[in-house]
């Protein structure tokens, strides 16, 4: 044998003994610092089961925080570079990050390598280009319209990758979103706002007058969506002005236009008094082959409640996320979740604030809330806010300096380390609020959607679990805010939260269910005591937790999200289609989405989105579907045409429909809760957006068990609410920011809306004008024909304090075992049946 055929026997023979399963690899290739040479069990089932589905392209792996997420998403990219692949790369959401885990893999022996700072042209480690190396980067690196792996269109080579990992699923599911979006701020290019805003004004126009005027206003809280006609048949005029502005000077168009600038036609567009929001229906993943023609992803999350936006935002196949890698609960870490306002209704929200500040003397208290109104109270008291700027490099301070301090983020829920001693008290204060005009809007669209509510609960888990970041870390949460405690109080969203959640809630959450009504003072005293065995980590709580944890997915069920999964995967297909034109496959795959939505509060929305898909190919057929979208969701985009025909009677019996509502709460607690909310918006003050006075009496009606809307937001004519009885149509006008008498102008809408009612219900006999004024005194030049009546300040105060007392009443038992026949006596108690009602709260104007 000739001496290049003995070496090329011997190369074959070394080929053939290289290593590749992930765990041989760490016990037997890798040389690991003292310390770090073992497998915790958990990561070792794990691996058994990727090595059983290695060959899977998407696979998606659930891990709870501190459970070794990381080195096991290691060792599945380095079992793929030497399995022969192509490169590997391990995407974190960000820098902090990407360093974290670059120093980790040291501690293991794993080769990686990362990108070296440069303000010039990006060049690959070639250790990475040799697949000799894992790359440790951020998310953003990837996916953006200039990523530096390369984008279809732009001039920059295509990086061909073996595997891919996603950590942390929910902060670049968010990220690639953000990536794909142009955003133009009102006050940082003045000109491009005002353009486009005028270039959309008439259609804007026929949406809804008053909202655009308070878009003109600059009110941020005033959001609508551009009509996807009047988008499409201008998309032109606005390509035209983005790239009169696409330049450094606006990162935004800048960096994420080559994403979507040629596809505008599949973008929607949204607009606020301070920002404009082009969007697209789907991200195009598919312009960064990088990620989309990866041979293998892989991608772990601690949960799998955002396993939807995996497959749509994403474009992870179904299978994946439907059949996760999941190994059983390991030690979590302690987790007290405390509501104090539900362990009594007279603890107030100062109090709470007073508490934190008191354990703050000994310990690192955190605050997440969703805005600058909730942040200023606590600042206020001498909290510290962190801003975007600062709140990396404050956390790793929290971490190593001394204690006592309390510290303010503000909307996040995610991407914050608050491991030990950065945070023993995390206190969530209110609802989370979306950040993108498109989630904002969604979440009128789809009211109460399970999808809606989904993806609360997933920022809501995502906040929770900012506390207790490993096995043998401990942090008791606070939950404060009417809105926060109210959703959580709803027993149909129980179930959208993860088992583990799920027992905590419950044991926390109730803590004094079974005593007897306790004082305000006794309550304290008990949840101080629970705070005492948590913070000093004591065996028996120790213990207590971990049979609680451990018990909780034989205790509690998730809600079945495959319905969501497939829903996901056909808005793939049909978006799609929609690139390619192709109508009938549009046609087959919404028929599939209809059946699957029927009679569902997502029916009507799903109806708007077929419209908005075959808009270009068939604008007669479009518009059919667009009516009977508003038909079904009278909060969708109004058609160019839409005749409303004249009514008949359509209501309901009050008292089964107020024994409804009242049965969707958990506890008597959470009804004054929810009542306390809905009042906080319910004042005649210039300081509350008439939008969310009328939100409030909308909701009151609801809650009474009257058939309740408001006209003039669904379809831009009509009164602001209307509420419809068993006896009376009260046809309302809200003037909650007047603060003056009833003006001439006032008096003129109100006689438009009664005009609006006998144009199109049939019985006159049964409508009440009402106008909720602080005054009932009309402006002498005002010309009224005594047909409405109001609402004074007077009459408003005794509204809002007699159905307080009503629930007062109703919290001292269980909200589910009140019958009709009790529940209608309390109504009449407190004069809130529609007869009684018109007696006791409604007065005369005079003049």
């Amino acid at each position: 044998m000739g001496f290049f055929d003995r070496k090329m026997k011997e190369y074959s023979v070394k080929t053939k003994e290289i290593t590749i399963n992930s765990i041989d690899i760490f016990n037997k290739s890798l040389i690991q610092k003292p310390g770090y040479d073992f497998l915790r069990g958990n990561q070792t089932d794990f691996l058994k089961q990727w090595e059983s589905r290695r060959n899977e392209r998407d696979i998606v792996g659930l891990m709870d925080t501190g459970s070794g997420k990381t080195l096991t998403g290691l060792l599945m990219l380095y079992s793929k570079l030497k399995e022969g692949v192509g490169p590997a790369v391990y995407l974190c959401p960000d820098n902090q990050l990407v360093e974290q885990v670059y120093q980790q893999a040291s501690l293991y022996g794993i080769p990686v390598c990362k990108f070296e700072q440069t303000t010039g042209y990006q060049q690959f480690p070639l250790e990475f280009e040799n697949s000799e190396a894992i790359l440790i980067t951020n998310f953003d690196k990837l996916f953006n319209g200039r990523s530096v792996f390369g984008v279809i269109g732009n001039d920059r080579e295509i990086k061909e990758i073996g595997a891919l990992l996603i950590d942390d699923a929910h902060e670049c599911v968010k990220k690639a979103r953000q990536k794909a979006s142009i955003k133009i701020n009102r006050y940082e290019n003045k000109k491009l706002f005002t353009d486009l805003g005028n270039l959309f004004y008439d259609g804007l126009n026929k949406q809804g007058r008053a909202a655009l005027s308070s878009i003109e206003k600059g009110e941020a809280s005033v959001i609508k969506q551009i009509p996807y006609w009047d988008w499409n048949n201008k998309v032109s005029s606005v390509v035209k002005l983005l790239e009169e502005n696409n330049n450094k000077e606006n990162s935004d168009i800048f960096f994420n236009s080559n994403l979507i600038l040629d596809e505008l036609e599949n973008c929607e567009c949204f607009i606020s008094g301070t920002t404009i929001e082009i969007t697209p229906l789907m991200i195009p993943y598919h312009k960064i082959p990088s990620y989309n023609k990866a041979k293998h992803r892989f991608i772990l999350s601690a949960t799998l409640n955002n396993g939807f936006s995996l497959i749509s935002d994403l474009g992870v196949d179904e299978s994946g996320v439907k059949n996760p890698i999941k190994v059983n609960t390991i030690n979590l870490g302690e987790r007290l979740i405390l509501a104090p306002k539900r362990y009594n209704k007279e603890v107030t929200d100062d109090e709470i604030r007073q508490l934190c500040f008191e354990y703050a003397k000994t310990i690192n208290v955190v605050v997440i809330v969703p805005n600058n109104k909730k942040s200023e109270i606590w600042t206020n008291m001498g909290a510290e806010l962190l801003s975007s700027d600062n709140v990396v490099e404050e956390i790793s301070k929290l971490k190593v300096e001394k204690k006592g301090r309390v510290c303010v983020v503000q909307n996040r829920y995610d991407g914050m380390d608050l491991l030990d001693e950065a945070c023993r008290l995390l206190v969530i204060d209110g609802m989370p609020t979306k950040e993108s005009l498109k989630e904002k809007i969604e979440m009128q669209y789809r009211e109460n959607s399970m999808l809606v509510n989904m993806k609360k609960a997933q920022t809501i888990e995502q906040g929770l679990g900012r506390g207790v970041r490993s096995g043998t870390d401990h942090c008791v949460t606070i939950l404060m805010g009417d809105d926060l405690l109210s959703f959580i109080g709803k027993k149909n969203n129980k179930p959208l939260f993860s088992p583990v959640i799920q027992s905590q809630l419950e044991f926390g959450v109730n803590l004094v269910t079974g005593e007897e009504v306790l004082e305000k003072h006794t309550a304290i005293d008990y949840m101080k005591e629970a705070i005492k065995e948590c913070l000093e980590a004591t065996d028996s709580w120790r213990t207590f937790h971990k049979q609680l944890v451990n018990s909780a997915d034989d205790e509690y069920q998730s809600s079945n999200f495959n319905d969501l999964f497939e829903l996901s995967a056909l808005e793939n297909i049909l978006f799609e289609a929609k690139r390619k034109e192709d109508l009938s496959s549009i046609d087959n795959f919404m028929g599939k989405i209809l059946s699957l939505v029927s009679g569902s509060k997502d029916e009507g929305w799903y109806y708007q989105i077929y419209a908005q898909l075959i808009h270009s190919m068939d604008s007669t057929r479009a518009s059919d579907l667009q009516i009977k979208a508003k038909e079904l969701n009278a909060s969708l985009l109004k058609p160019l045409s839409f005749i409303r025909s004249r009514k008949v009677k359509n209501y309901g019996s009050q008292i089964p429909n107020f024994k409804r509502k009242v049965a969707e709460f958990d506890r008597g607690t959470d009804l004054v809760i929810y009542v306390n909310d809905l009042f906080s918006t319910l004042e005649y003050s210039p300081n509350i957006l008439y939008k969310d006075f009328e939100s409030s009496i909308q909701k009151l009606g609801d809650f009474l068990g009257f058939e309740s809307t408001c006209p003039d937001s669904e379809y831009n004519d009509g009164p602001d609410n209307f509420w419809r009885t068993e006896n009376f149509d009260f046809v309302i006008e809200c003037k909650n920011n007047s603060l003056n008498n009833i003006s001439r102008d006032e008096a003129n809408q109100m006689t438009a809306s009664i005009r609006w009612y006998k144009e199109l219900y049939t019985e006159n006999d049964r409508m009440v004008g009402l106008i909720l004024h602080k005054s009932n005194i009309v402006a002498q030049d005002s010309h009224i024909n005594n047909e409405f009546s109001v609402i004074d300040l007077e009459k408003l105060s005794l509204l809002k304090n007699n159905v307080q007392k009503l629930i007062g009443e109703l919290s001292y038992k269980a909200p589910n075992s009140w019958t009709e026949r009790e529940l209608e006596g309390k109504l009449r108690k407190y004069h809130l049946t529609d007869n009684t009602f018109k007696q006791k709260y409604i007065r005369n104007i005079r003049r």
